[in-house]
């Protein structure tokens, strides 16, 4: 195994500048993403305030589940006790979803290891699930690789309604059919009958997006400890009871400051990435599984569409007797994070660093900072074929991110190619309509009237030079089959659909390769939290 580091690409404006000068963006952040910022958040932040012994027993009863690891229980006891986390989130993909979502659990575990031994205080991994999240279309897909091409194989079932994840089920046969396809799409190796065996014995039970998601993640990470739970966990949103109704007393002026931050981020040239309204509640309702965005309207809280109204007093009233039918939006969730959850560190990746940008003012206006934001670690994984090729084409995995490799691959098509051809055929087309032009001209001098059939037959010729010309082109990208497919081997494993590996790849499909082991291999590398993307040689 050999590591090497990258300077983030495909990075944006507002997270390169987050990445390399963030001192810089001090009117957006409360601190910045460094040692010393993590030892002054750990003597200065208030981490007496949480309902400690209520969070440690809501986290037991929803991961009792799954199955609570010896050293699960251990961070649980802590947490009850006076132990910090280190918190990442994520929505609940089929098979984890793309590749990030267990970069973000590595992460969590990695820099909860690290300030452990730092600090010297109890440093606990936590993983928040937005099962509160309701646009399936994110999250019901995976991509395979079918005939050297990537497709999007979507899980088939449609709903009628957008459910929260935590409230989409499977139905059963038809998961079952969809996971096989994507095992059919892996090639045979040593681990791909396990694998699949431990995948639906998964399943069993957990027929929502949420508890499929929470019994992989707990299978590959419980013996480090990490701790999950579920945002729409009706038990953990009665806990939020108190915080809902702070809320909800103060969500005018929320809208307000949220609205005016992001006015200041949009001046500095890096957009909105909220959109923040000043009418805003930043609050769902949910109702039988799905949720509805509230506005305030009139000193209502309102859903139009739904017809959905509420005054004051009944949003404080469903706060305090039915939390569990309210939801959080991309303003409210990190400051209920931060008032659930006694947090050192939050784990964020480049859209979310983009959109707590927006949120500083609104942690002061419940009289709290925002904790250390540490970009997560980002990984690809090269495997030795990919290595191998990489060698024998003499190119870097810098040259495959910037275009070269592709350049090279069309300079190599082009170089091979009879430029004699395609410009004769072109001739041939162009002679054509010379030709039928005439003829068109002679018939109407003649008064006979036939204009639609010469276009048509015309047609017919351009179509059958189209078919030939496409003919030729398929043959002579078949003659070089066996350079070109070298090509797009790389790409496929470095930047599947133009962008990073871990945007576009389960772990399924590593694990299928590399073995069950992959998981441990992967934490045992010697990440540093400094802005780099990582570049693991397996």
């Amino acid at each position: 195994m050999r590591l090497e580091q990258y300077t983030q690409p495909f990075a944006s404006s507002f997270y390169k500048k987050y990445l390399e000068d963030v001192a810089n963006l001090s009117s957006f952040f409360h601190c910045e993403w460094n040692q010393k910022a993590l030892n002054k958040r750990v003597k200065e932040a208030n981490f007496t305030k949480h309902k400690r012994t209520e969070l440690a027993d809501v986290i037991t009863t929803y991961m009792s589940e799954y199955g609570i690891s010896k050293k699960s229980s251990q961070h649980i006891n802590e947490l009850k006790d006076n132990g910090v986390v280190v918190i990442g989130g994520q929505q609940a993909g089929i098979l984890s979803g793309p590749l990030y979502s267990i970069h973000k659990a590595i992460s969590v575990i990695t820099l909860a290891k690290q300030q452990r031994e730092t600090l010297g205080v109890p440093v606990i991994p936590v993983f928040w699930i937005a099962g509160e999240d309701h646009d399936i279309d994110e999250i019901n897909h995976v991509y395979i690789d079918r005939s050297r091409k990537l497709q999007k194989l979507v899980y088939p079932e449609k709903s009628r309604t957008k459910k929260i994840a935590s409230e989409a089920t499977f139905d059963q046969q038809l998961i079952k059919e969809y996971l096989d396809e994507i095992f059919k799409s892996l090639p045979e190796t040593l681990y791909t009958k396990d694998l699949k065996s431990n995948v639906l014995e998964l399943l069993d039970n957990n027929l929502t997006y949420t508890s499929f998601f929470t019994a992989l993640m707990n299978e590959l990470f419980q013996e480090e400890g990490l701790l999950l739970i579920d945002a729409a966990y009706e038990p953990l949103r009665k806990l939020e009871s108190d915080y809902f109704q702070l809320q909800i007393l103060h969500s005018s002026e929320l809208a307000k400051v949220v609205f005016e931050h992001e006015e200041k981020i949009a001046l500095e040239g890096f957009g909105t990435p909220i959109q923040a309204k000043e009418s805003a509640a930043h609050l769902f309702y949910v109702e039988a599984g799905e949720r509805f965005l509230l506005e305030r309207v009139n000193n209502q809280f309102v859903h139009e569409a739904k017809g959905i109204s509420f005054t004051l007093d009944e949003m404080m009233e469903i706060a305090r007797e039915h939390p569990e039918k309210l939801s959080n939006n991309v303003v409210t969730r990190p400051i209920m994070q931060e008032m659930v959850f006694p947090v050192l560190s939050f784990i964020a990746g480049p859209g979310e660093i983009a959109y707590w940008g927006a949120l500083k003012t609104a942690f002061e206006l419940f009289d709290m900072k925002m904790p250390v934001l540490m970009p997560r670690i980002s990984i690809s994984i090269v495997n030795a074929n990919t290595q191998s090729l990489l060698e024998k084409l003499s190119f870097t995995i810098e040259d495959v991110w910037d275009g070269s490799l592709q350049d090279a691959k069309l300079h190599y098509i082009n170089s091979n190619r009879n430029e004699e051809v395609p410009h004769l055929i072109e001739e041939i087309k162009a002679d054509l309509i010379e030709k039928y032009g005439k003829l068109e001209q002679l018939l109407m001098k003649d008064g006979l009237k036939l204009s639609p059939l010469v276009q048509k037959n015309l047609k017919n010729h351009e179509k059958q030079l189209n078919f030939i010309n496409n003919a030729i082109e398929d043959t002579f990208l078949s003659k070089l089959d066996a350079t070109t497919n070298r090509y797009d081997r790389i790409s496929m494993n470095l930047m599947p659909n133009d962008g990073l590996q871990e945007r576009t790849y389960t772990p399924i499909q590593l694990m299928n390769e590399y073995g069950p082991s992959l998981i441990k291999q992967l934490l045992e590398v010697p990440y540093e939290f400094n802005g780099k993307h990582h570049v693991i040689y397996l």
